[in-house]
């Protein structure tokens, strides 16, 4: 059964976004943001820390809302994988006990 070049197009787009995830999943440092949120969305601190590693930095001025920055560690699918500059990942303490969970992820 032969393919048309359509079809034969779509396979090869296929393979090569999977080999592309596959190398990029493997480095743990950059991530597509559906994956980013994946890891992080409603996680706790330690749990985020876990999944995506340290940030680059953390803003703890207001306990109500504590930011950790990451620099160049998420991408646009949608927009020719460009590289967000910063992906900020907001905590907000829940309403039972008051743990902090990622509650709001932004990027810039």
């Amino acid at each position: 059964m032969m393919m048309s070049i359509t079809q034969l197009k779509k396979v090869s787009l296929a393979a090569f976004l999977v080999a592309a995830s596959l190398s990029l999943g493997g480095c743990g440092e950059l991530y597509e943001r559906a994956d980013f949120v994946t890891n992080v969305q409603g996680k706790s601190d330690v749990e985020v820390r876990k999944a995506v590693g340290k940030p680059a930095s953390i803003d703890a001025s207001n306990p109500g809302r504590v930011t950790w920055t990451y620099t160049s560690t998420t991408f646009d699918l949608g927009n020719g994988n460009k590289r967000d500059a910063r992906t900020v990942v907001v905590f907000k303490p829940e309403a039972a006990g008051g743990k902090l969970r990622a509650a709001e992820i932004l990027y810039e």
